[in-house]
This record gives structure tokens, C-alpha cells and sequence, in this order.
């Protein structure tokens, strides 16, 4: 692999040199070519017959192809060289910013990659102590290292690529001039990738480590992407997947072998992604070879691929094989649509013949030695549509008609569809659970961005066929709670947090009609009657994941309203006083539902469930700042701000975000009895939490926006607001939740 002294210090100006000198040898080769014309040729012509003429004529015919050959290759390789120039050039910068930022950042790079943190805090008992410090450093640390290793990995397969086009002889024992040199890097490395992806027979350790870097390096590139899928073919790339992930019986792999497969799955599943949306801007329409590999994909959804027929008669179908890989990168739309419509088809084929997916995708359908990958395919093809939002939206608005029966995707996999139990369906060890998947598939429909991504300031606003999702989502949770299935209700519980406008809406009885009170700007809204929204938070807060995403967002978005409000007190009309009120009220229902949820989980009534509630609540500290850059909610930047998100986000960052830290901050003191966020194993201690939560959001805003609010005035607006909010809550939950059959 190209080293980092090699990369930071090579020169490049002589490989730029060579590249202009080949683009202008062109231009000689067809002077060359008209001189010999001139001077030669034509010369002769008229002037000398016979068969010795005859002869020379066809001789010196060839002699001008062969300047216009010269000059075809020279033009050729000046393009290879300049594009190899580029990306040399583009890698070198990254790395040489990399290198400056680890510097400014208190990091040492050595020569051999390694990353070590030497920042000076590490000498202060007191400064390295501090909440997050060596959590923070470590995750910086981490991104470093990931960013170094890929800028080497795209140098290197770069270097690797320019050096094999360069000594390629395609003309063989030919001594023409070579036309057919490549012109690019892309086209080289897709090449070589294809070539191993064809090549019979197992890959060898040093092949899978080839084609593991070229991918790696190119996984995001739609050119060599698109180029590398045509070339190997849908059918053939999931044969030749589904060999490299089921060695022989009796194969024992190293850790380093498995980590190089599962590096490898990831990588051919971004890529494949990345080549279905090579064509998405094309002029003309679709790619017909793009079009006709997502059709082979989908025919060899039913087929069955064996790597070792001699030992089972049964291998994984192309759908579980697909799917498989569909779990990493952004997917084609159109092409998620199809697929879904198809895989849904024969899932509901197989119930309604008496098989469960259980049964259908599983057993006697085994993963191989390696265990990479998953036996449900649906398990993959939800979080496809997770990092696709336009896709999911659509997915879960729209239906599949199966021997004349229209199946609503929504209704079949969140009502009907039986999900299979276990890692192997689902191929992660840590979620055993169909519905984590179902679960992120949804936060992408209804937030609008990858449910493994935050929301920004650049999210789109709400539509209407979002906000219709989440409204009926909302609805059915309320109707029946068991739709609330372990493992989605961290999904649940983010999707509510991003839309805490609408929620705060329906907790307040002219919710609806408060635009200049709880303003959605372009969102649309979702429109949660009181008793749904409350039987709903009530039944998520009862899983500590959905309680802590929750509870992030009502913190949030108390703290930016009230910023809101007083940095523009014309809004609403409210006084300062009255703004604290109102806010703190309806954000004391919020925590209110959801502490009473807490309090009648099965969780909280064990032994360790204060503890595991408020570990899982500092654990979605991060989660819970990356939201402050929404402001007041997705869609609001152009009224938070006369110029947009820029500002949004930054006294995002100064209101809700200092909030957040002080939660983090007492949750993880060594001292539980004084930790007032921590405690919540009482109605009261969540009370006094909440009530210290606002106060502090309101004393923040207060000393931003220069009000001439005393701290007393601030205390007790809270405390009035949030005593109120709390005996709202108290009375909703008892009604609509707590009494439900």
C-alpha cells in the first residue's frame, strides 16, 4: 500500500509534465502524417507505375495508419496520465489536510499510520476527567485513522491501476501502436475488479484483498461502479458473492480471513448500490445495460445458488443473497420499488401455501461457515429503504397485488407478517429482531433522511406523505401497543423526537391552531389527536431506547422554542414570563407521559432498571445533540433566522446543545444521590429532573436574547408551567393509557 511519506512528499509536477507531453504529441504525429503525404505520396503519384509501385503504394498506405495509430495511443495515454495526475493530486491534498488537522488537533501520525493522541489535557487529572473527554478523543481519533487508511486505499489502487494500464500490451506480438489503451483509472480498476469477480474457482487470500481495496476505493465512483456491475452481471456477482461467503465444509478462516470477507460484503453491497443509481441524472433516460442488470437480479430472485452442492442439496436464494447486500449504500429507487413488490410476492405466496417466513427462509437454508449475511431477506431489503428515504416513503404509501389480492406494504409487514427470531435471519448479533430493521426503514420514510444519519438544517421539510405516515403510525400504536415491537423503539422513539412540533401540538388543546406559537414553517403536519400522541409516548417511553430519543427531543426543542420565542418575542405576542410558562407546561407533559410509561415498564420494576434506563440515556447523548442543529424542527431554518440554518444551528448549539451536555454531564457522575438528571426511579426525582432541565433552558435564553428576567421570575414560570404540565400528564396518562384494554 502507498505509504503516508510517499504520498505527502511525492512530486507530481513531472508526472503532469508527462501528461502534457503525450496530449501534444497528437498534434505532431498529424503533422508528421501530412508532411509524409505531401513529400511522399503524393509526390509519386502520376509519376510511378508498375507492380514495384503497386507495392510501395500499399506499403506506405499502411505507413499512414500507423501515424494516425501513433497518434490515437499518444492521445490515449496523455488522457491516463492526466487522470492519474488528478487522482494522485486530489489524494495528495486530502492527506497533506488529514496530516494539518491531526496536528492542530493534538494528534501524531506516524510514517506506518498509526494515530496517537497527544493532547496535553491528558497530563490534567481534572481536564482528562471531565464528562466525554476520552470518549471524545477516541472517536476523533477513530475517524482519523478511518480517513488516513482511505485516502491510502484510493492512492493505492490508483498506483496499482496506472501502472497495470501502462504495461499492458494489447496488441501482443503486434508491433502496431496499441489504440485501445486505456483513458482511464476507472476503467482499469473496473476491469481488474470484473476480472476477479469472473474468474472460476475460488478467490485465493491476496485476490480477495485486491478486489476488497479496488472496491473499497471506488465504491462511491458511479462510473466504476456502473462499469464493474455490467461487466460481471447481476446472476454471476451473486454467484460469485455467495461462493466467497460459503467456504467448504471443513474451510477454518482466520479472524483476519472473516474480517476480509466482511469488509468485502460491505463493500460489493455499496457498490452495487452505488451502480443501480449510475444512471439516475443520465441524459436520455435509463442505462439499458444498468436496466438489464437490476433485471437479472430480480429473476434470479427465486433462484437457488449453491456453493457446495456435494454437501447440500440447498443453497440461499438470490432474494437472500440480494438482500444481503442491499443492506449497505443507497439503492436505486425505482429498482427498491420492483424488488419490494417482488420479494413481498413471494413471501406471501409462501404463508399462504402454509409456510412462515420461518420456515421459508430458513432451515434447511443454512449461511455457511462464516455466518455472513442474513436467511431473511427482508431483514437487508428494510434497511435499503433506511438509507433511501424517497424510497421508503413511497414503499410504505403504495401496494403489491398478490393472485388478486392487494397487499398494503404497510399494514403486511407491520400487522400481518410474521418475523422470524434470530441472528441468523437477521445477520446481527446484537438486533436478533426483524422489526429493528422494519423499524429504520420507517424513521427514513417519515424523517426524510437515512435512519443511520442526523437530521440538519438541510433536511427537508416534512411532506405530506411523510407527515400521513407518521400520523397513522401514531394512530395504530395507540390503537394496539403490541405494534410497538421490541427492537423498533429506538426508531420510534427518534421519528417522535423529529417531530416534537406536531407532538407538543396535540398535547395542547388549540394545538392546531398555534401557528405562531409552535411554527412548522414548510413542514406539513401531522395531525396526533391527544389521546393518540399520549397513549403513544406512554407505550414507547416504556423501552428505555425510545424513553431516552424522546426525551433528547423534548429537551431540544423546549430549549430552542424558548430561544426562539424571546429572540423574537413579536411572534406570538407573549410576554417573556408567559413564553417560560406556556413551553415549560407542555414540556412537562412530554416527560410526564413518558416517566409514567417508565415507571409501568417491565424494565423499570426489575432490579437494574434505573440503571438501565438512565445508561441508555447517556448513551444517546450524542444522538440527542446532533438534532440541536434543527432549531425548532425540520423545515423551521427560514424562520428561525432571516439567513437560514447557518444561525439556526449555531444558537442551536449554544441553547440546547449546552442543555444536553449538562444531562450527560449528571447522568454520568461517579455520585448517583447527587446526580438530579439520573435518578429516576420516583415520580418525584422525574419531576425535579425536568423541572432543573427547563429552568436551565430558560436561564440560557434568557442571558442570549438579554431579557430583563430575574432568576426568580425565570424559577417560578417554570415551576408553575412545569407543575402544571406535570398534572396534565398525569391526568392523560391515567385516561387514555393507563386504563386501555
Amino acid at each position: 500500500m502507498v505509504s503516508i511519506p510517499y504520498l505527502d512528499k511525492a512530486d507530481l509536477a513531472p508526472l503532469a509534465d508527462a501528461a502534457a507531453s503525450w496530449a501534444a504529441l497528437p498534434t505532431k504525429y498529424e503533422a508528421l502524417q501530412r508532411e509524409f503525404e505531401q513529400r511522399v505520396i503524393n509526390h509519386l503519384k502520376g509519376h510511378w507505375d508498375g507492380d514495384a509501385a503497386d507495392a510501395a503504394f500499399v506499403s506506405m498506405g499502411k505507413a499512414r495508419t500507423e501515424y494516425e495509430n501513433a497518434a490515437t495511443e499518444a492521445e490515449r495515454i496523455g488522457k491516463l496520465l492526466q487522470d492519474a495526475h488528478g487522482e494522485f493530486a486530489a489524494s495528495q491534498k486530502q492527506l497533506h489536510a488529514l496530516l494539518d488537522e491531526a496536528r492542530d488537533d493534538h494528534y501524531k501520525v506516524s510514517d506506518d499510520g498509526r494515530v496517537e493522541d497527544v493532547d496535553p489535557r491528558w497530563d490534567s487529572p481534572t481536564a482528562s476527567a471531565s464528562p466525554g473527554f476520552a470518549e471524545e478523543r477516541k472517536k476523533k481519533l477513530d475517524s482519523l485513522v478511518s480517513r488516513l487508511t482511505r485516502v491510502l486505499e484510493v492512492a493505492t489502487a490508483a498506483d496499482e491501476a496506472a501502472s497495470s494500464a501502462l504495461e499492458r500490451d494489447a496488441n501482443g506480438d503486434s508491433e502496431s501502436f496499441n489504440t485501445s489503451v486505456y483513458t482511464t483509472l476507472d476503467a482499469v480498476e473496473a476491469d481488474q475488479a470484473a476480472a476477479l469477480m469472473n474468474k472460476k474457482g475460488r478467490l485465493s487470500d491476496a485476490e480477495i484483498t485486491k478486489l476488497n481495496l479496488l472496491l473499497s476505493a471506488n465504491k462511491n465512483d458511479p462510473e466504476f461502479s456502473r462499469d464493474f456491475a455490467v461487466k460481471t452481471g447481476g446472476e454471476n456477482m451473486l454467484s460469485k458473492y455467495n461462493e466467497l461467503m460459503s467456504p467448504p465444509a471443513g474451510t477454518t478462516l482466520s479472524k483476519a480471513q472473516l474480517a476480509q470477507l466482511k469488509e468485502l460484503k460491505a463493500n460489493l453491497g455499496t457498490t452495487i448500490g452505488t451502480a443501480t443509481t449510475s444512471d439516475d441524472h443520465r441524459k436520455g433516460g435509463p442505462d439499458p445495460e444498468i436496466t438489464k442488470f437490476q433485471n437479472d437480479l430480480l429473476k434470479a430472485g427465486q433462484r437457488d445458488f449453491n456453493a457446495n452442492p456435494t454437501e447440500s442439496p440447498y443453497g440461499l436464494s438470490g432474494y437472500q443473497l440480494t438482500s444481503s447486500l442491499m443492506s449497505e449504500g443507497k439503492w436505486d429507487k425505482d429498482f427498491l420499488q420492483d424488488y419490494g413488490d417482488a420479494l413481498i410476492t413471494a413471501d406471501k405466496n409462501a404463508g399462504d401455501a402454509g409456510q412462515n417466513p420461518d420456515a421459508y427462509w430458513g432451515y434447511p437454508r443454512t449461511l455457511g461457515t462464516t455466518n455472513i449475511g442474513a436467511l431473511d431477506p427482508m431483514a437487508g431489503y428494510m434497511d435499503a429503504l433506511g438509507h433511501n428515504p424517497e424510497a421508503s416513503t413511497e414503499f410504505f404509501g403504495s401496494e403489491t397485488t398478490v393472485n388478486g389480492e392487494k397487499v398494503d406494504h404497510y399494514d403486511y409487514l407491520m400487522k400481518d407478517r410474521h418475523w422470524p427470531e434470530g441472528a441468523g435471519y437477521t445477520g446481527d448479533p446484537k438486533n436478533p429482531n426483524g422489526y429493528n430493521n422494519l423499524g429504520h426503514a420507517l424513521e427514513s420514510a417519515v424523517t426524510g433522511h437515512s435512519y443511520d444519519s442526523s437530521p440538519s438544517a438541510d433536511t427537508p421539510a416534512h411532506n405530506q406523505d411523510q407527515a400521513a405516515l407518521m400520523q397513522k403510525l401514531v394512530q395504530d400504536v395507540s390503537d394496539d401497543g403490541e405494534l410497538a415491537h421490541d427492537g423498533m423503539q429506538d426508531s420510534l422513539g427518534r421519528m417522535t423526537a423529529e417531530y416534537m412540533p406536531d407532538v407538543y401540538r396535540g398535547l395542547r388543546p388549540d394545538g392546531e391552531s398555534e401557528e405562531d406559537f409552535l411554527p412548522l414553517g414548510n413542514s406539513v403536519s401531522a395531525n396526533f389527536s391527544e389521546r393518540d400522541i399520549t397513549r403513544f409516548m406512554y407505550t414507547v417511553g416504556q423501552d428505555p431506547d425510545g424513553y431516552a430519543a424522546i426525551s433528547y427531543g423534548q429537551t431540544q426543542y423546549s430549549a430552542e422554542l424558548m430561544n426562539y420565542h424571546l429572540s423574537h418575542p413579536d411572534a406570538y405576542g407573549l410576554s417573556d414570563k408567559e413564553t417560560i410558562y406556556e413551553i415549560s407546561e407542555t414540556g412537562a407533559q412530554v416527560d410526564g407521559i413518558l416517566s409514567l410509561g417508565r415507571q409501568d415498564s417491565a424494565v423499570q420494576e426489575s432490579a437494574e432498571g434505573d440503571k438501565v434506563f438512565n445508561d441508555r440515556l447517556a448513551s444517546a447523548g450524542d444522538w440527542g445533540k446532533s438534532i440541536t442543529s434543527i432549531g425548532i424542527g425540520v423545515g423551521t431554518a427560514a424562520i428561525t433566522s432571516p439567513v437560514g440554518g447557518a444561525v439556526a444551528g449555531e444558537v442551536a448549539g449554544n441553547v440546547s446543545g449546552q442543555l444536553i451536555d449538562m444531562v450527560v454531564s449528571d447522568l454520568e457522575r461517579d455520585s448517583s444521590d447527587d446526580a438530579l438528571y439520573a435518578s429516576g426511579a420516583d415520580l418525584e426525582s422525574s419531576k425535579s429532573a425536568v423541572q432543573a432541565q427547563l429552568r436551565n433552558a430558560a436561564t440560557i435564553s434568557v442571558a442570549e436574547n438579554s431579557s430583563g428576567l430575574n432568576q426568580a421570575e425565570i424559577d417560578t414560570a417554570v415551576n408553575n408551567g412545569a407543575e402544571a404540565g406535570n398534572g396534565y400528564a398525569n391526568d392523560k396518562s391515567r385516561s387514555y393509557a393507563q386504563k386501555r384494554g
